[in-house]
């Protein structure tokens, strides 16, 4: 059965609501208080409600744009899903201005009104579960624009900046190399300098997102390579700014010598232009090096980096979520057998599939998921929502709650992204077996969501990256880390502000003993780093990052289930939000004894590191392929010890 386009991807627009209004609070909080003066929760809504018409209009094309993939011709041109480019003019003409609205430009501009972050973050999720192919195209060029703003040479801001902001122009990161992932001191990138601020550029970079089309004008390419002559380090990275087309003196634009040697054939995210770039072939391509300074390349991307981590787990989320959607929707529909307790009775009715108590487990673990993860990326927003507020009241970045705020932000980040696109894969396979055969059709957006998810955990630094950012450069391995202090510190006051008379205590009890647990396994690594024995925590990195993602899931689904359980003593007895309040309850409650108790093991196994650690020399492992086995030089105690 063919599915209308209008009705691939499904949001809960009342999920939403109870979350901005109920949770979170954002209009005692936030709106009509500086710099949201202006905004009534009823120009957020009808905000709301006309992204949500837009991200229809989005997901009318994201099912064709599968097969009217992005493909290099042999002239060269790339070519993109014939839709975008209808779809561009729209999203530029409405939501422009969302660009404008980023924290780091509120002491410089004054746009027309401005949102909370956590209402911009909402909206992104819509049209990201929408069209995530699409979104590629417009997600970058935001984080260029500020970039450019607090990193570049006062020239660098003439030629770029307002072509940027006025989206003429448009910008992509360009990282990776066919030799060179995630070990970045393995990139050969170079830039020689012609002349002050411009350099020649010879290199070649891969899996470039969105790396050439034809929405815009010029694409600005900024790229991590090196000065020649630096050494083969991560630490001497630079960045250079390239655009396709080089502006002349006079304005004029010129073609940069920028080629597209090949456009990726992709298991998903067929929409979006996957490329490969060569830089300095034949003739010269010409960059600035940003800032003009040299050997810093990586500092300066790190803003930039972690906002794309954060989109990552926000496309994840967002797909996630709707195939959640679809399985319900699709559960509530399909008659089959009687529930197990009948199954012996002929005459028994056949129900609905919602009515088996093992697809509602399917259902529960999938709701749990999704409404956990969306809890950890609004706390991202949230803390950028109050920076958004103390810069305004402080007129400077330079105050200890602005500090506090982002440091909590930095170190949600890479939990976001491994975390939320660990668990959307887990959710959309979970969808497709809820939905029976038909789920492994075409007919149905689920198989490409699974596609498509499936990129998020290797995007941006694969996951396993994530781990070692956040134990090790974001936690510094427990040693005194004022952020993990900030982040007990607010768990804490949440348990300390529990009401006394409700129901849930044996879920806060258990909220407190899993941050102990959390807790514990990072004094384990603080004990473990300080004895110099870092290859043993290397092992247990990623478990360490599930352990934070399951305790802020937890965290925010018992928020939520606070809050419901308050509504219902206010709720009269034939009031239709009853039932949501519920499920609330009881979806909180699914995952602390379903979904939680991982969390426990992981700590347990930490714990028992002396037995649950394995570590395998290559020939080990049997299969050999023609290939010798090499065998470690240092045999694993030794390995262990330093």
């Amino acid at each position: 059965m063919d599915q209308p386009a209008s009705d691939v991807y499904l949001h809960d627009p009342q999920e939403i609501d109870f979350l901005l209004w109920d949770v979170l609070g954002l209009e005692r909080q936030f709106l009509q208080k500086p710099p949201f003066g202006g905004l009534t929760r009823e120009k957020v809504e009808d905000l709301l409600a006309r992204a949500r018409a837009h991200a229809s209009r989005l997901e009318e094309s994201y099912s064709d744009a599968d097969g009217d993939d992005a493909r290099l011709l042999d002239n060269g041109e790339v070519v993109i899903p014939h839709a975008y480019e209808a779809l561009w003019k729209e999203h530029l003409r409405d939501w422009f201005w969302m660009r404008n609205q980023s924290d780091t430009l509120a002491l410089g501009d004054s746009p027309r009104e401005y949102f909370p972050h956590v209402v911009l973050h909402t909206i992104m999720e819509m049209f990201s579960g929408a069209n995530p192919s699409f979104m590629t195209y417009a997600g970058f060029t935001p984080s260029a624009v500020n970039l450019i703003k607090t990193r570049a040479t006062e020239l660098q801001r003439e030629v770029f900046l307002e072509k940027l902001s006025k989206t003429e122009w448009d910008a992509c990161l360009c990282i990776t190399e066919p030799q060179a992932g995630s070990d970045l001191s393995g990139i050969t990138t170079a830039g020689s300098c012609i002349e002050g601020e411009i350099y020649s550029v010879v290199g070649e970079k891969r899996y470039i997102t969105a790396g050439m089309h034809p929405l815009t004008q010029n694409t600005l390419y900024i790229v991590l390579g090196r000065v020649a002559g630096a050494k083969a380090s991560s630490l001497s990275m630079s960045a250079f700014l390239i655009p396709r087309y080089w502006v002349e003196t006079d304005g004029s634009l010129t073609d940069n010598n920028v080629k597209c040697v090949r456009v990726e054939d992709k298991m998903g995210l067929r929409g979006c232009a996957n490329t490969q770039l060569r830089f300095g072939e034949g003739r010269v391509t010409r960059a600035y090096l940003l800032g003009n300074r040299p050997n810093v390349g990586l500092l300066q991307l790190q803003s930039l980096m972690r906002k794309a981590r954060i989109a990552t787990g926000l496309q994840a989320l967002a797909m996630a979520s709707s195939a959640y959607l679809r399985s319900l929707r699709y559960a509530r529909q399909r008659i089959q057998g009687p529930t197990f307790d009948q199954s012996s009775n002929p005459a028994a009715p056949r129900v609905p599939i919602i009515k088996h108590l093992d697809v509602q487990r399917m259902l529960l673990e999938m709701r749990a998921k999704v409404e956990g993860c969306r809890y950890l990326l609004l706390k991202i927003s949230l803390n950028a929502t109050r920076v958004q507020q103390r810069v305004h009241e402080q007129g400077s970045r330079d105050d200890v709650l602005v500090k506090r705020y982002s440091a909590l932000a930095l170190m949600y980040s890479p939990i976001a992204k491994a975390y939320i696109s660990d668990e959307a894969w887990n959710i959309v396979t979970q969808a497709i077996q809820v939905h029976g055969a038909i789920g492994y059709m075409r007919d149905l957006p689920l198989e490409q969501y699974a596609r498509d998810v499936k990129i998020m955990s290797i995007w941006e630094g694969t996951n396993y990256i994530q781990a070692q950012d956040l134990v090790r450069d974001k936690l510094g391995f427990g040693r005194e880390s004022l952020v993990l202090q900030h982040f007990t510190e607010e768990v804490r006051a949440f348990l300390a502000a529990r009401d006394r008379g409700s129901s849930l205590g044996p879920q806060y009890e258990r909220l407190g003993a899993a941050l102990d647990s959390v807790l514990a396994a990072m004094d384990w690594v603080r004990q473990r780093s300080n004895e110099g024995k870092l290859l043993l925590i290397s092992q247990y990195c990623t478990r360490l990052l599930q352990m934070f993602g399951d305790l802020i899931a937890a965290w925010g689904l018992l928020d939520a289930a606070s809050v419901a359980e308050r509504r219902l003593r206010d709720a009269t007895a034939d009031d239709p939000r009853r039932s949501f309040y519920q499920g609330k309850i009881k979806t909180m409650s699914f995952f602390f004894y379903n979904l939680l108790p991982r969390l426990f093991t992981n700590g347990e196994i930490i714990q028992a590191a002396d037995l649950s650690f394995v570590h395998v020399d290559d020939a080990e492992f049997g299969y050999v392929d023609g290939q010798p086995a090499t065998r470690e030089i240092q045999q694993p105690a030794a390995r262990l010890a330093g």
